[in-house]
């Protein structure tokens, strides 16, 4: 069974349009993602966007393998698409809330 979590991550102040801008053109990198995830043995990773009175929040849910192992993959590659995307956080997210997981439903392939 796979590890899964779901992340709140507060966005700086004033870089919400540049972090929509930023993960948006990961559709151009699809080759250059795809095998970060799979490196990192990634199964889905989907991000939304929360605005709320307090801020803007991105919403990180992630299902791995073993996602210790995963974060340690990504933090110990030398890919550019990796290092663009550990910059990339450090600038623009803040405070990292993790969510509890109420329940994990696995087993469909088709829908």
């Amino acid at each position: 069974m796979a590890d899964t979590q779901c992340l709140k991550i507060r966005i700086k102040p004033g870089l919400t349009l540049p972090v929509i801008g930023w993960l948006k053109n990961l559709n151009n990198q699809l080759d250059e993602v795809r095998e970060l995830l799979r490196n990192e043995g990634v199964i889905i990773e989907s991000i939304f966007l929360e605005r709320s009175q307090d801020g803007d929040y991105l919403i990180l849910y992630q299902k791995a393998k073993d996602l210790s192992k995963a974060s340690e993959t990504f933090h110990q590659s030398s890919s550019p698409l990796a290092l663009a995307t550990q910059k990339f956080i450090s600038e623009t997210w803040g405070d990292i809330q993790p969510l509890e997981l109420v329940i994990d439903l696995e087993g469909m392939t088709e829908v």
